[in-house]
This record gives C-alpha cells, sequence and structure tokens, in this order.
C-alpha cells in the first residue's frame, strides 16, 4: 500500500519536529533545570561555545534529513514508531546511503543535536545528559526496533546488523551481498 500525500506531509511534519526541535528543547530545559538546582557554572566560554555548537547543530540535522529522506524515498515508509511498532513501516530495507555507514543515523543525528546544546550552554550536565542520552537510545535500539526488523526482515537484516554498527558509523559503506543485488 503506497503512502498518501497526506500521510507523507504529516508524517514528516511530526518526525522531523520530534527530532529537530521538541527532543533538544526538552535536553536544554532538563539541562536548565539541573543546571540553576545544583548551581553549575559554564565550563566552555564564548565564542567557542557556540561556534562548536554550530558545527555539531549542522552535522547533526544533516544525518537525520539525509536517514528520513531515504526511509521515505527508499524504504517507501515513514521514520515514526512507538516501542518498535512501525506507524507506517517501511517496505524496503534500507541498507543505503546513511543506513550504509550506521544502522541508526536519525539517533546519531539526534546524538549530534545534543552535543550541541551541551555545547551552547557549556555546563557539566549537557555533557553528561549525552552519555545518558546515548545509553537509553542504545538500549531503546537493543530491545525494540532491533527485534522489529528482524521479524519483518529476517536473514537480510541479520546479515546487515551483523555488518554495519548499532549507533556509531564505520568509515566504509555496507556492502550487499551478491544475491541480494540481483533482487
Amino acid at each position: 500500500m503506497e503512502i498518501s500525500i497526506r500521510k507523507k506531509i504529516w508524517g514528516t511534519a511530526v518526525s522531523l519536529i520530534l527530532v529537530l526541535l521538541i527532543a533538544p528543547a526538552v535536553f536544554w530545559l532538563i539541562c536548565a533545570g539541573i543546571d540553576r538546582a545544583v548551581g553549575y557554572n559554564r565550563l566552555v566560554g564564548e565564542p567557542w561555545a557556540s561556534i562548536v555548537a554550530g558545527a555539531f547543530a549542522i552535522v547533526g540535522i544533516f544525518w537525520i534529513l539525509w536517514a528520513w529522506s531515504y526511509l521515505l524515498y527508499v524504504g517507501k515508509g515513514l521514520p515514526l514508531e512507538v516501542f518498535g511498532r512501525p506507524l507506517h513501516a517501511t517496505k524496503i530495507l534500507v541498507t543505503t546511503g546513511p543506513y550504509g555507514y550506521t544502522r541508526n543515523p536519525m539517533v546519531l543525528g539526534l546524538l549530534f543535536l545534543i552535543t550541541a546544546v551541551a555545547f551552547y550552554r557549556g555546563t557539566l550536565t549537557g555533557f553528561v545528559g549525552i552519555f545518558i542520552v546515548g545509553v537509553g537510545a542504545w538500549v531503546y535500539l537493543a530491545i525494540f526496533e532491533e527485534k522489529g526488523l528482524v521479524s519483518r526482515f529476517g536473514e537480510k537484516y541479520e546479515h546487515y546488523r551483523r555488518s554495519v554498527p548499532l549507533l556509531f558509523p564505520k568509515l566504509n559503506t555496507y556492502v550487499h551481498p551478491v544475491e541480494e543485488l540481483r533482487t
């Protein structure tokens, strides 16, 4: 079943708003609250905090948009899921583009965005928060998302999973098995 234009627009809007705006804003608010409660001061001063934050934000946005476009146009689905249950699952296992380097480029992009927030805030809370969010994402992906993908794509996904890292990208891209290229 093809995704309707309306679902593409809503799915795009919701996923990009969640990942590009809401998640970094919530991270900011949590860090700011902890900083106020504990009385943390800035560790990283201006203008370097803003310059480094901008660089991390650009890289994060790049990974997110690149991954999103591949799920929508190559995978024929939307990048929305709740606890491993996709709201409009991809029909095709996407293993090219950003997915040739990491199995979760959108999460990688989100980690870059919250790293940008941490640098911009310049306090210890943000840098500890990156680690906590990263571990939480790793656990979520391993428990929920991986199981759903194995059940949907079987051995194809198993081969891909053995070849491509979960989160942190490798420098060379995924090489498809010969029989996969023929189909």
